[in-house]
């Protein structure tokens, strides 16, 4: 439906103040089956799913209100072994849901976020005709029953099966610099970096960049940012820069990597990771300094990644 601005505000305002503000109903649960969705999350287009009789994990979420004014419908994530599916209520009534579909053979990256209370999963993948991508805001009390099917998701897009391996495995040359990072990052390999049976096998640590401003004040440019190589992926763990008591966290299967490209500026060296799945490009963008853009560019062509470096201005 066509709505005027005063219209869905007045429906915005209305929906705000049935969000539930206490007790159980503010928080995500699992559900067994389609048959038991809320009535605003279904339709056609959702019983039709193709879910898997076995492995699933259907969790439902409750309407929320996120950085203090955004409203968030109530939605749904539906996870096989190899599949993921978003479903997003309307905010009006009797419209369909919004259905989003991706398969984990097709990923070009996934990011999550989880800074305090505020948590977002971005997940960019192949679509029948163009790229897919997957948003969901969630409350980070939520995370707990996320994390193990997002990172099966993102192992369905490995090229062979792997055997779990026991404990971190670290190859000799990365382990010294493992040992060195601050204990926030080093736990940070250990939570969110390595997926069970990956390797680890280089990585860069770039400490966080502050500028002076008017003599007495700092501000933060880049952040706490640790790049990792694995066995499959690039892992990316960084802090956010205004809020350090959180990760935004990144996968970027090694097969989607057509490119690095490093396009340096004033203050940071700008990483474009050109991404293709079958004639399908993304990209992903990360900023370092220049000596752990180097550092960086050093491995990754060790590792037989394609490098190219961009002029100052080029619009490539």
């Amino acid at each position: 439906m066509i709505a005027s601005s005063r219209d869905l505000e007045k429906r915005l305002a209305q929906l705000k103040r049935e969000v539930p503000t206490r007790g159980f109903e503010r928080h995500p649960v699992f559900i067994k089956s389609l048959a038991e969705l809320p009535p605003e999350l279904c339709s056609p287009a959702v019983t039709a799913l193709p879910l898997s009789p076995t492995g699933q994990t259907l969790i439902v979420f409750p309407p929320q209100i996120q950085r203090g004014h955004h409203y968030v419908p109530r939605q749904a994530l539906f996870f096989t072994p190899t599949e993921v599916t978003h479903v997003l209520a309307s905010i009006w009534p009797g419209e369909p849901p919004q259905v989003t579909h991706l398969q984990g053979r097709g990923l070009l990256y996934l990011q999550v976020t989880l800074l305090l209370l505020y948590g977002f999963l971005e997940i960019v993948g192949q679509g029948p005709d163009s790229p897919v991508r997957l948003a969901v805001e969630f409350n980070t009390v939520a995370w707990d029953k996320l994390a193990a099917p997002v990172r099966r998701f993102v192992q369905a897009g490995r090229p062979e099966p792997v055997t779990p391996a026991a404990g971190v495995p670290v190859v000799p040359e990365a382990q010294s610099a493992a040992q060195a990072l601050p204990l926030k990052f080093s736990n940070g390999i250990r939570l969110h970096g390595l997926l069970p049976g990956e390797t680890l096998e280089d990585l860069v640590f770039q400490p966080g960049v502050n500028e002076r401003v008017l003599f007495l004040f700092h501000r933060a440019v880049l952040a706490n940012t640790l790049v990792l190589l694995t066995s499959h992926y690039v892992a990316v763990i960084r802090e956010e820069l205004k809020v350090a008591q959180g990760w935004i966290v990144a996968y970027i299967p090694r097969q989607s990597i057509a490119t690095i490209q490093c396009r340096p500026a004033a203050q940071w060296n700008e990483l474009i990771f050109q991404l293709d799945r079958e004639s399908q490009s993304a990209a992903y963008s990360l900023r370092l300094n220049a000596e752990s853009a180097q550092a960086w560019k050093s491995i990754w062509e060790r590792h037989g990644g394609r490098w190219e470096d961009v002029p100052p201005g080029d619009p490539s």
